[in-house]
């Protein structure tokens, strides 16, 4: 959770940092090899939740 936050000038970029995000958490959690399921980046102004992105990442593994 990032309670500091950022500024960022439009909708657009929201979004794309959101992605941005998200993708690193992915990255993170697959490196260190942490159960996976669903995550979410929720963008918002100080006043409401405006964004969310979110993944749910399933890993199967046959023998």
């Amino acid at each position: 959770m990032d309670d500091a936050g950022e500024d960022l000038p439009n909708l657009a970029a929201a979004r794309g940092a959101a992605l941005r995000a998200l993708a690193e958490a992915i990255r993170t959690k697959s490196e260190i090899r942490a159960e996976m399921g669903p995550m979410s980046v929720i963008v918002r102004t100080q006043i409401a939740r405006v964004l969310t992105v979110s993944a749910s990442i399933e890993i199967s593994m046959t023998s």
